[in-house]
């Protein structure tokens, strides 16, 4: 499956671009992790073959609503994420 994106927002996160000619497979997780409204919390993963090429997270309804990977400590520290 070929995934390209026109969100700004998740273009800023993930550079698909290197990819232009593969076929990039998208898998999508429901965490266990939750918002502290409750909203529930998703990664998603780019993949070219086996090989890990980016992903985000989402958290629903929530704005910006996509974060980096590497945010997700910071914002459980913050306390937007609950375990």
């Amino acid at each position: 499956m070929l995934v390209f994106t026109s969100d700004p927002s998740i273009a800023a996160i993930v550079d698909l671009k290197p990819y232009l000619n593969k076929e990039i497979s998208l898998t999508t997780y429901l965490l266990s992790e939750k918002h502290n409204s409750g909203k529930n919390l998703y990664a998603y993963i780019y993949q070219v073959n086996e090989d890990i090429i980016g992903g985000y997270e989402h958290i629903e309804t929530w704005e910006p609503g996509v974060f980096s990977l590497k945010d997700k400590e910071r914002l459980t520290n913050e306390g937007t994420i609950q375990k």
